[in-house]
């Protein structure tokens, strides 16, 4: 038994199930965390240009209302809801790429707007929509990683 490669494998095993345990509680919110915290227009716990990294599965995907296209004129576009509570108008080259129970994460700025006299808050996707699993399979792959080193460890003379 190789004590360092055993160790190794531990280390490994270890920072593989933190990851998968707690990468996306510590380093990101949920949809409905953020719906949650929506009061009078106002998002209380951040201010204007705090960014997010947002995960959840998507509930709901149609065509965004209408009366968008007199905002803004874009070619690709879609409405999606994050875990029933949050929803978001997303546009860009993959956005119309995942699909109703796909799990998925993606970074938000906090911006400001006003609409004739009333101003509010809102959450403006910066770069892509991601597919949550690819992340997690990482971490599942890490922590495999570090438990076939252990045994290869464990049973080498």
């Amino acid at each position: 038994m190789d004590k360092r490669i055993v160790s190794a494998g531990l280390v490994i095993l270890i920072i593989g199930f933190f990851l998968v345990v707690a990468f996306w509680p510590i380093f990101g919110v949920s949809g409905s965390g953020l719906a949650d915290d929506r009061k009078d227009n106002e998002y209380g716990s951040y201010d204007e240009g705090d960014e997010v990294l947002v995960h959840g599965t998507i509930t709901e995907k149609s065509e965004p209302p209408e009366w968008l296209d007199i905002i803004e004129d874009v070619e690709k576009r879609v409405y999606i809801e994050i875990d029933d509570d949050f929803s978001l108008i997303l546009k860009g080259k993959n956005s119309t790429d995942f699909e109703v129970g796909d799990d998925v994460y993606c970074e938000l700025k906090l911006k400001k707007g006003t609409f004739l006299t009333e101003d509010y808050e809102y959450w403006e996707m910066e770069g892509d929509l991601s597919s949550k699993t690819l992340v997690d399979y990482l971490f599942y792959g890490i922590t495999g990683t570090g438990i076939v080193i252990a045994v290869v460890g464990a049973v080498k003379d």
